[in-house]
């Protein structure tokens, strides 16, 4: 009983984290990027238009979130919410990449430590 307890844990657990994943970035995405992402303002890409968002797919998800967190053309740092956090601002974006013809998914460590590295030196560079 014990072990189907634990292993029925498991499987909920692990269906559970994505919804968390989802739904935190759905809120952030309606709190924050909605201004300017469901119209495509200032050119940015239309929140479900996979057209707008194939060439930044393809760019890869290191690379489009260290840009866009630290800005990137007309969007500013952090999508212009000063204590928008890098977890948050990343599952936002996944949010909308998903949404719009991507399939990319919350980052490792692993990715946290490589997107870090990336902001460093994009904020040297702005230096």
């Amino acid at each position: 009983m014990l072990r189907q307890t634990i292993i029925f844990s498991f499987f909920v657990l692990t269906l559970l984290v994505p919804l968390t994943s989802s739904a935190s970035g759905d809120s952030t995405y309606k709190s924050v990027c909605i201004a300017c992402h469901a119209a495509g303002m200032n050119g940015a890409p239309k929140f479900q238009n996979n057209r707008d968002w194939a060439s930044i797919i393809k760019e890869g998800k290191i690379h489009v979130i260290a840009e866009a967190y630290n800005g990137v053309r007309k969007m500013p740092a952090k999508g212009g919410k000063p204590d928008l956090t890098l977890e948050d601002f990343s599952e936002a974006l996944i949010y909308m990449v998903n949404a719009s013809g991507g399939n990319w998914s919350t980052p490792t460590e692993q990715e946290y430590i490589k997107i870090k590295n990336k902001l460093s030196k994009l904020s040297s560079k702005k230096q």
